[in-house]
């Protein structure tokens, strides 16, 4: 497991985060953690591991909070359920949830992520696609970067990477938080505009580069 920092948290700044989930087992699929600053785009961090469900609820809670309560869409599929599950009962404070309406009762209902289907799958990966494309993202992590470039779609329509896109769907998930991170059930709370506290951030900025512990891990490439 590593959590990689590009930019730390920024007082002024908003921050959304995706995060697809796997199964937990030593092979396989990753689990990813995707920041995206929502201002600029920047991917300023990133975390990837072999963890199981209910104990990465434990690492985006870290992450997370120290973001300013960023934004977090979990990809609700299989074992991303057990993540929301787990991020509900920490108290993560700013959970997306997507309004439905319930055919039996005619009522607007919520429920807690993302789901990706058939009809999400293509939306979300086209409006990655735009970003990229319209150099509305700054990707940092390397490996983020090799994986866009082994994501395809075949002549069936499937979409894919090769061997895996487990960023590239972490960061599919962060990109789409970007339209709703302004939504006022959603805005971070900034209450201490012109305040000797806020000149004080403003000028001064981090004073320290130590190195950080976030979770379980310790972050590397903190510049």
């Amino acid at each position: 497991m590593s959590v990689e920092v590009w930019t730390r948290p920024e007082e002024m700044s908003a921050y959304v985060m995706g995060v697809d989930t796997a199964e937990g087992l030593g092979h396989g699929d990753y689990s990813v953690i995707q920041v995206l600053n929502v201002g600029t785009g920047e991917q300023v961090a990133i975390w990837h591991g072999h963890i199981a469900p209910d104990l990465l609820a434990e690492e985006v809670m870290a992450l997370g909070l120290w973001y300013r309560s960023a934004l977090c869409c979990v990809e609700s599929n299989n074992h991303g359920l057990t993540t929301i599950t787990e991020l509900r009962h920490l108290g993560y404070p700013n959970l997306f949830r997507r309004r439905q309406l319930n055919n039996i009762n005619n009522r607007i209902g919520q429920e807690y992520g993302w789901k990706t289907t058939r009809t999400s799958k293509p939306l979300m990966i086209d409006d990655l696609s735009s970003a990229l494309r319209n150099e509305e993202l700054l990707i940092r992590d390397k490996n983020t970067l090799a994986e866009l470039r082994t994501f395809v779609r075949n002549d069936r329509g499937s979409m894919s990477g090769s061997p895996y896109d487990d960023r590239v769907m972490a960061l599919a998930l962060a990109n789409q938080m970007r339209k709703f991170a302004h939504e006022p059930e959603y805005a971070p709370e900034i209450n201490d505009y012109w305040t000797i506290d806020w000149f004080h951030r403003l000028t001064t900025g981090p004073t320290s580069d130590d190195p950080l512990r976030i979770g379980l891990n310790t972050v590397r490439g903190t510049r």
